[in-house]
């Protein structure tokens, strides 16, 4: 783990693989047509890395001693007036206290009565690494869920699971493994609790590996996948890193079901493909499968970075030619220095040939400097994409046009960007972001296959 965190990366033979994907030739690639102005459409809201902390204490010592966590009784009084943890959150090392997010459920249900369901990418434990254990995370977990249940009654949710859920943090053994490091204690849980949303026929597949494939209605379904079987942090892939759970043949073989079927499909996950902790072998795979069955794909969402920003997807054969993009969502906790949001995306609609692909987005936050002033949890629109962006579209073509555009030097566009990626948080915008900071933002935004970073040094002789 130490390794990884400094950047660590291995070229190990023995460390790559492949997937065997069906036989069946790719069809010609079939571009989405864009809907007629008065085509229906849905709403999708998206929540990621929740972090809810149900021992968040308001004017407790936000700058404790273990620094990495803070804002709790066990971390002592504050040492000076400006130490003490906000009553909504704080932008040091602190999670979601519970009313923050009950505030936030409460804005959404008022202000957004259209949703027609909702992904939510996982993360949902707090960030007190050492101090974990299963019944604290499972505790955690049930408390989170209900806290959704509550909020969103008859509104269908599509859960995926966080590098965080597990204790060890980060430590998804394989399926194989039924010795004390044995996961079932999750995996059993989570299909209980996600049951209330999904069929039962799903249940196999959740409790094998935290993974499934369901129809959203007919013609378009959605997988989750596990990608903490691609996270560099987890150990057990150290162990054995080939395909765990046959988890990305199992996707190939769904998606070729629903190109058989004539479905759409949406995958969701945690961490993103192209995140730079996601392993080479098994991004490039996962990218394999997403080119494979990209007329099926219908749309790509995750959360993990916390940030808001989304992730292009390039043709390996045709470089320039950008044939899918990944939205990345906003988290609802402040951890760390950024202001709770989340993102509510319009698609197109259900209706005989439509493309169900995402049309446009709307993201909204709430200052905490604001409410921990006023005491008032104020959530505000911050932007939707077209507009802030000047697109005409959200095709893959349009927003790789718009990470060219970013690139170039001085681009109040890129400005634009950043400020909504760290969702206007002051802490952010104190710091600003030079030429270092803007060149690894885009690199994050231009690479979905994190054994191919070519784009990144295209993207620096602009």
């Amino acid at each position: 783990m130490l390794f990884v965190g400094f950047g660590c990366e291995t070229d190990n033979p023995e460390r790559v693989w492949e997937v065997s994907l069906p036989d069946t030739p790719k069809p010609p690639v079939q571009p989405p047509t864009l809907p007629q102005p008065d085509a229906p459409v849905m709403k999708v809201l998206h929540l990621a890395d929740t972090h809810f902390d149900p021992f968040y204490k308001p004017g407790s010592n936000a700058e404790c001693d273990d620094v990495y966590y803070c804002c709790r009784e066990e971390s002592g009084p504050p040492e000076r007036p400006e130490a003490a943890a906000g009553q909504w959150g704080d932008y040091r090392f602190c999670d979601a206290p519970k009313w923050l997010l009950q505030a936030l459920y409460s804005h959404i249900a008022d202000t957004h009565q259209d949703i027609d369901f909702i992904v939510w990418t996982g993360d949902l434990i707090p960030h007190n690494l050492w101090n974990t254990s299963r019944e604290g995370n499972l505790d955690v977990a049930r408390q989170a869920i209900q806290m959704v249940k509550d909020s969103f009654p008859g509104i269908p949710v599509f859960p995926a699971v966080g590098n965080h859920e597990s204790h060890p943090v980060n430590a998804f053994p394989q399926p194989y493994i039924d010795n004390e490091f044995d996961i079932s204690w999750l995996y059993d849980e989570i299909s209980a609790l996600w049951a209330t949303w999904l069929p039962g026929d799903v249940a196999a597949s959740v409790t094998y590996s935290a993974f499934y494939s369901t129809l959203i209605k007919p013609g378009l379904r959605i997988l989750s996948i596990n990608t903490n079987y691609c996270y560099s942090f987890n150990w057990w892939i150290v162990y054995d890193d080939v395909d765990p759970a046959s988890e990305l043949e199992w996707m190939a073989q769904e998606l070729q079901k629903a190109e058989d079927a004539g479905e759409k499909v949406y995958i969701m996950s945690h961490i993103p493909p192209g995140h730079d902790d996601c392993s080479k072998t098994w991004s490039h795979q996962y990218n394999r499968i997403v080119h494979r069955y990209e007329s099926t794909i219908a749309g790509l969402f995750y959360g993990h970075t916390h940030k808001d920003h989304y992730m292009m997807f390039y043709d390996p054969d045709e470089p320039e030619r950008a044939y899918h993009v990944g939205y990345v969502a906003q988290s609802q906790t402040p951890y760390h220095k950024l202001n709770p949001g989340y993102k509510i995306y319009t698609v197109d609609g259900d209706y005989q040939g439509s493309s169900y692909r995402v049309l446009d987005h709307e993201n909204w936050i709430l200052d905490l400097d604001e409410v921990n002033e006023s005491n008032e949890p104020r959530m505000y629109l911050l932007y939707t994409a077209m507009e802030a962006y000047g697109l005409s579209d959200l095709t893959p073509t349009s927003w790789s046009g718009h990470l060219h555009q970013m690139s170039e030097a001085n681009s109040t566009l890129f400005e634009d960007f950043f400020r909504y990626y760290t969702k206007d948080a002051r802490p952010y915008r104190q710091e600003g972001c030079d030429e270092e900071c803007k060149q690894t933002l885009l690199c994050r935004v231009a690479v979905s296959d994190t054994s191919d970073k070519s784009h990144c040094d295209h993207l620096r002789t602009l």
